[in-house]
């Protein structure tokens, strides 16, 4: 923290820290002597440097965000030494010449001071690039008795307090056995247990230590259908779950997956999601895996059409061998993981929370990267999306500027696509909503929307689709996957323009990879849904099905309101709001 200047000793064991943060400015009342509070009155931005005045007041608020007005502000220890209370002010010039002194009012003799203690800070402790907390410094108070009232009076540079307020001193609340004793200038750590260990907070970072026994008893428990490691936010909101490899596996042989929770990030990992072999092997060896979770900086991109509406969060897999040495890390899975994590709506600036993405920091090229398919929940502001890596994330929005959507009948799912990263633009402008679609192209939209890993092409599969080109590993993907079929020649045409009933086909068997058969409904029903298309006679028979599957859901609709046109070729902006609708028919958006 900050350089502190005392002009006497701290005395005590009880001690009172105040934090003086450039943010907000709230109503603060003015005394000129202790006991005696102003009426109050709006502060005046940059005014704390000068002796109060009812037109001129300065702010003060209290940590649970009341601003207090020439009242009593209740302030509750939170450890046997410490207090925290917080002081908020106008500009960083104004910190120059700021003195505290604690003033002993109520049960003490009126007006009598308990220590005399005036500090003086010197410097900026740190500053958090692109957020709020910029300039934070710190006092700390010693001798000071629980149950009392105290009058915090902040000067600046005379005799006369610049402003004050009463703090009613409660003592903390009880705590976990076997925390560490008082003394010295840092708060001691403090433990907690939960169902699966104990945490232990110290400087602000927790560390759950996994019990073996308890996670046993929750495996046994057929209630129970993931095991959840948890730091909550209100005991950290950054840190390490320190969790035995054998354990980890003992989990997942229970076919039971694991979620972490630090803080408000989460991070669920499913047993087929790690190699089974190599997490017996890290059992064997005796190993523990860190799983840590730690705000974090990287460049923020510049790009003018982005906004970044969290943290950064640095989220890996430590690998600590049995003698305590790091091994390495786990950041790649063999099935994609679950990553959660919070924003805040209020950094969007209008832009819609629909269009916020999980973004992935790429060390190697410097840029971050769109992870497809992220899902946005606005009651809890999280974004969760499934990442096949660890690395640094951050929640953003992308709000695409083509000029030609402007006014399209498919402008939002267009834009709501693009968010997502499943779809991009001729060009940073443009979209061509009205072009005409490839075999290709729509094989690559249903890939990236369902989030597949994309396979290794080899070029053997079909006659025309070269290893080398664009295409060839999310169609040798989308093949593989059953998302689509070739021609009795072996050929795919993969620069064939698509067709709606072809498109409707590709649809129908991403459902059905999702569990969605196609095949549960009869040859009536299918008739029946058909009927109210009076081009019905043009879908072949192949095609009948799932178009009658993907009109049924809501993914597909008629050119008109009779007219479902199979034969005609499908264009870009028809190709989105279809995957658009099937995701959402999914519950993947």
């Amino acid at each position: 923290m900050g350089k502190l200047q005392s002009n006497r000793p701290l005395l005590g064991n009880i001690g009172l820290v105040v934090f003086l943060a450039l943010l907000v400015t709230l109503t603060f009342g003015t005394v000129p002597q202790a006991q005696a509070f102003q009426p109050q009155v709006t502060p005046s931005p940059g005014s704390f440097n000068r002796v109060v005045t009812p037109e001129q007041p300065v702010a003060v608020e209290g940590e649970d965000g009341w601003a207090y007005n020439g009242q009593t502000a209740k302030v509750q220890a939170t450890t046997d030494t410490e207090v925290s209370f917080t002081i908020q002010v106008c500009t960083p010039s104004d910190f120059n010449s700021i003195l505290l002194e604690i003033i002993g009012v109520g049960n003490l003799d009126d007006g009598s001071k308990v220590s005399n203690a005036i500090y003086q800070v010197y410097g900026k402790v740190y500053g958090i690039t692109y957020y709020a907390y910029q300039f934070i410094y710190t006092w700390v108070y010693e001798n000071l008795n629980f149950d009392s009232n105290y009058t915090l009076a902040v000067y600046a540079g005379d005799d006369q307090p610049l402003a004050s307020i009463t703090l009613d001193l409660e003592a903390p609340p009880p705590r976990p056995s076997g925390g560490g004793g008082g003394g010295g200038g840092g708060a001691a750590p403090t433990e907690e247990e939960t169902a699966t260990g104990e945490i232990t907070v110290e400087d602000g970072q927790g560390t759950l230590i996994v019990d073996a026994d308890k996670v046993k008893e929750l495996i046994a428990d057929p209630e129970v259908e993931a095991i959840e490691f948890e730091i909550p936010a209100d005991v950290a909101e950054e840190g390490t779950v320190e969790l035995p490899a054998d354990i980890l596996l003992s989990v997942f042989e229970a076919a039971k997956p694991a979620v972490f929770v630090v803080g408000n990030v989460q991070l669920t990992v499913d047993p087929a999601d790690l190699a089974v072999e190599d997490l017996q092997t890290l059992a064997e060896e005796g190993a523990t895996l860190n799983v840590v979770v730690v705000k974090s900086e990287a460049p923020l991109p510049g790009y003018t059409a982005l906004k970044v509406a969290s943290d950064i969060y640095d989220i890996r897999i430590d690998v600590i061998g049995a003698d305590g040495v790091r091994k390495g890390s786990i950041d790649s899975f063999n099935n994609p993981i679950t990553i959660t994590l919070p924003y805040d709506p209020d950094k969007l600036e209008g832009v819609s929370e629909d269009l916020l993405s999980i973004f992935r920091y790429n060390e190697e090229t410097g840029q971050w990267d769109l992870v497809p398919g992220s899902r946005v929940d606005k009651e809890n502001n999280t974004v969760s999306v499934e990442s096949y890596h660890l690395s640094k994330y951050a929640v953003m929005a992308y709000e695409a500027a083509f000029t030609d959507i402007i006014g399209h009948w498919a402008e939002a799912d267009i834009k709501l696509m693009a968010a997502k990263g499943i779809v991009k633009g001729m060009s940073a402008t443009t979209f061509a909503p009205e072009a005409q679609v490839t075999r290709a192209q729509f094989a690559t939209l249903l890939v990236k929307a369902l989030n597949i890993r994309e396979q290794a092409a080899t070029g053997e599969r079909f006659t025309d689709v070269a290893a080398d080109a664009w295409y060839a590993r999310t169609v040798e993907t989308a093949a593989a996957n059953g998302l689509i079929k070739g021609y009795p020649d072996g050929s795919f045409r993969p620069n064939a323009k698509i067709t709606r009933q072809e498109l409707a086909a590709m649809v129908a068997n991403a459902l059905k990879f999702r569990g969605r058969d196609a095949e549960a409904l009869t040859a009536e029903e299918v008739n029946t849904i058909l009927s109210t298309f009076a081009d019905r006679n043009q879908i072949s028979d192949w095609a009948r099905a799932a178009a009658a599957v993907v009109v049924k859901n809501g993914i597909v609709k008629g050119r008109a309101v009779d007219e479902f046109a199979p034969l005609a070729t499908a264009k870009r902006c028809e190709a989105v709001v279809m995957i658009k609708q099937m995701l959402s028919f999914l519950g993947e958006l």
